[in-house]
């Protein structure tokens, strides 16, 4: 599998700024689900903050992640427990695909 690498740029008073990371705000935004969801899928551990505290920040590349689980839970009906399984289990086979 090959690791795309995107830059997202926020715009503050007319100013480009690339920014090291996302808030969890913006997750569900690029996601395009509710806040709630995107705390969820950091919750039960399916994406990980660079930065913890107050506020995470997280490292742009888990949209993709959180798409993709997202994707599966809305297409094979799956319930949050069920998407964690399936996104470890598809970790695993890329794993060992890239092995060999």
């Amino acid at each position: 599998m090959t690791m795309h690498t995107y830059d997202i740029i926020i715009s503050k008073r007319h100013e480009l700024v690339s920014v090291p990371g996302i808030t969890i705000a913006e997750l569900s935004r690029l996601c395009e689900c509710h806040v709630s969801v995107a705390k969820r899928l950091f919750s039960i551990g399916l994406i990980e903050p660079l930065s913890g505290g107050v506020t995470p920040i997280f490292d742009r590349s888990v949209v993709v992640r959180a798409r993709k689980a997202l994707r599966l839970k809305r297409d094979l009906r799956l319930n949050f427990d069920a998407m964690v399984l399936v996104m470890e289990l598809l970790d695993r086979i890329d794993d060992l695909e890239r092995r060999s």
